[in-house]
């Protein structure tokens, strides 16, 4: 019989991520999760110790983007393009719904740990986001209205996640908006 791909670390992280955003970590077993994953259970515990070490590992892993994929690194001359490029980017990647999301708003309230965890994943994208802002105004450091639009692009395209179906905001629309008050 066939060894299934990846290490039985990987399955067993990938099978949690699968698990957990469908079934919710409490209705999840180690045993399916082993089962899912083609490994021995006692595997599980070798690798994260305990179930609650796996969700946690699970969310540090899995959860962070790389800040390269969400702020560009370099800002365009035209404003409204670099705005543009930012929300497009931030409506991509915070925007969608991802097993990950599903598992960080469903498990957050029963594990301190993940809320610290994704407020530390929120930060620093605001902070990559302000210094973008920051850039394109020609400053060297943000001021309190670059962290205030950063929090802002940063919920609202977060918001997409937990509202599908929701007309995605242009945008040019949202360049506009966003120039017009950092003035």
């Amino acid at each position: 019989m066939d060894e299934p791909a990846g290490s039985g670390r990987d399955r067993i992280l990938a099978a949690a991520e699968e698990l957990f955003a469908e079934r919710g970590y409490a209705r999840t077993s180690t045993a399916r999760l082993a089962t899912a994953a083609g490994v021995p259970q006692g595997l599980i515990f070798y690798h994260f110790g305990t179930k609650e070490g796996l969700l946690l590992a699970l969310i540090r892993e899995r959860s962070t983007r790389t800040l390269a994929d969400l702020v560009p690194a370099t800002v365009p001359p035209d404003a409204h393009a670099a705005v543009a490029e930012l929300w497009r980017r931030l409506a991509r990647h915070l925007g969608e719904q991802t097993p990950m999301h599903r598992i960080v708003f469903r498990e957050s309230e029963h594990h301190p740990e993940l809320q610290d965890r994704a407020r530390e994943i929120h930060d620093s994208i605001v902070t990559a986001v302000s210094a973008y802002l920051a850039r394109m105004t020609g400053e060297a450091r943000p001021a309190p209205r670059h962290q205030a639009a950063a929090r802002m692009l940063v919920a609202t395209s977060s918001a997409a996640s937990v509202t599908p179906g929701a007309p995605p905001l242009a945008a040019k629309v949202v360049a506009d908006l966003l120039l017009n008050g950092l003035g």
